[in-house]
């Protein structure tokens, strides 16, 4: 896999390259315009002095070859050889035979036929040899030739060979190409050396910034802003950030509101589902109820009246196991009496306008002067205010006996029982708190359900909580429990206050 290059180097290395060429394409630019003017003003100057030395030839040369030999020549070719630009030179009489020479090492001059075109012509012949700006560094001279024709009366006479040395410009041009470097190496670092500050400042941290609350977003934290400053293009994108971060809170503020609003109607329509399923357990129970308390009640009754008959005439010993009959009989009666007490509806004449409050007091001190809290401490946190709900006094009585029993039998006839009561909105609220041995997880969903009991058999008959239960629902509230195996139980019932129902 290629490994990716940062910003920060990728653009640092782009400005390096775009700054550099365009410092060394200036400043070649320049050098070259340099050059051609360097060129220009020296090749002027030499066609001049050459065209002065031609000129001072021919007005003194005279028909005679040997009158080239003259003090005046050779006194004006030694100061051409003197001069500093001059290579070499080579003068010729009309046949083109050299008279006299003068040249450095290495310098050859025009061949025979290029010097037979100027004569022919009569123009001075020029030949530039100057290297290229981009090949400063050859190893070929720079220089020109120039061959000019000699004339007296319009005759020619002569040829005139210089040879003009330009290794000079070349030198300057040299020279100005390193400081040409020097120039672009310390311009460029400095310009460099702005540039990765501004773009540090105006790119590279905002750009951190933005990675770094994209991360925040990537991890759930929401709280991250950017500042909106810098260039308009940052600053608009740090803009678009921040607002996308806010609708991104305010969405998962709505989701969050969505998902409470979800669970709290799948806990309502969870309770609302297990309300039917009671209710209609209880329904069918209270039809087989009525039915069994109907066929059983009046052959169960005349069987207690013949047991007890049958007691008056039989002797000590039979007479104990008639009573033992009339007992187990007895109990069968408790128990269809009870399921009559299930199956009949509610009396809405029944219905009494109480205090809840105070009627739990009541029947707690009713099991208290029956002896059921002997070896179980209650501890009474009621309120001293009225809580008046519309409910029948004495099947209230039922539930709060029941209720009260139960935590005295979950206690082990030893343990703590805790008594508290408070009003919240429309309705009011009754707990009945023990320390007892609790109820098994598996049997919280089952303890409202009919015939359904943890105590052993013949103790129980299940019905206790059931009837609680239809109690409290018929009365528009409705019972609670919540217990931990191992650290008691807490029954809580809600009923609504009778001002809100009226």
């Amino acid at each position: 896999m290629k490994k990716s290059v940062g910003l920060r180097t990728e653009i640092l290395v782009t400005l390096t390259f775009l700054l550099v060429a365009a410092l060394l394409l200036g400043g070649m630019l320049m050098l070259r315009l340099t050059e051609q003017r360097l060129l220009a003003e020296r090749l002027r100057h030499l066609d001049e002095t050459a065209h002065l030395v031609a000129g001072a030839l021919s007005d003194q040369q005279q028909a005679e070859e040997s009158s080239s030999s003259s003090p005046a020549h050779q006194q004006l070719l030694g100061k051409l050889s003197e001069s500093a630009y001059c290579s070499g030179w080579w003068l010729y009489d009309q046949d083109l035979n050299v008279l006299q020479s003068f040249s450095h090492v290495g310098q050859q001059p025009f061949s025979i036929a290029r010097r037979q075109q100027v004569k022919l012509t009569g123009a001075m012949e020029m030949r530039v040899n100057f290297p290229a700006l981009l090949n400063l560094f050859s190893s070929t001279s720079a220089g020109v030739q120039m061959a000019l024709p000699l004339y007296a009366d319009q005759r020619f006479i002569g040829l005139l060979e210089i040879h003009f040395s330009l290794d000079d410009i070349r030198v300057q041009l040299l020279d100005a190409l390193q400081i040409l470097l020097i120039y672009v190496a310390l311009y460029g670092l400095v310009l460099i050396a702005a540039g990765y500050y501004l773009l540090q400042r105006n790119i590279i941290k905002p750009a951190k910034l933005l990675l770094r609350a994209t991360q925040d977003v990537g991890r759930g934290d929401l709280n991250t802003r950017l500042p909106i400053a810098g260039p308009t293009e940052l600053a608009q994108l740090a803009t678009a950030y921040n607002d996308m971060v806010t609708a991104l809170n305010k969405s998962q503020a709505q989701t969050r509101i969505h998902i409470d609003e979800l669970k709290n109607t799948n806990r309502q329509l969870q309770q609302a589902r297990d309300e039917l399923i009671r209710s209609e357990k209880m329904a069918s129970v209270g039809q087989l109820a009525a039915g069994l308390a109907h066929e059983l009640g009046n052959p169960l009754a005349a069987l207690i009246g013949y047991l007890e008959l049958l007691k008056t005439r039989l002797n000590m010993a039979d007479k104990d196991v008639a009573q033992r009959c009339l007992v187990e009989t007895q109990r069968i009666d408790y128990l269809v009496r009870e399921l009559l007490n299930f199956s009949r509806p509610a009396d809405k004449n029944s219905i009494d306008e109480v205090d809840c409050i105070a009627e739990l007091r009541v029947c707690r001190e009713l099991l208290a002067r029956q002896g059921t809290f002997k070896q179980v401490s209650v501890a009474d946190q009621l309120p001293g205010v009225s809580a008046m709900v519309l409910i029948n006094r004495q099947k209230l009585h039922q539930v709060y006996i029941n209720l009260l029993i139960n935590a005295v039998h979950a206690c082990e006839l030893k343990g703590a029982i805790e008594l508290t009561a408070g009003c919240e909105q429309d309705n009011v609220w009754l707990q009945i708190k023990d320390d007892g041995c609790g109820i098994a997880v598996g049997d919280l969903t089952q303890i409202f359900d009919p015939f359904y009991t943890t105590k052993a058999p013949g103790e129980g008959t299940g019905l206790g909580l059931t009837i609680c239960h239809r109690i409290i629902d018929e009365a528009g509230g409705h019972l609670q429990v919540d217990s931990c195996p191992g650290q008691g139980s807490v029954f809580r019932l809600v009923l609504p206050l009778a001002l809100n129902r009226e």
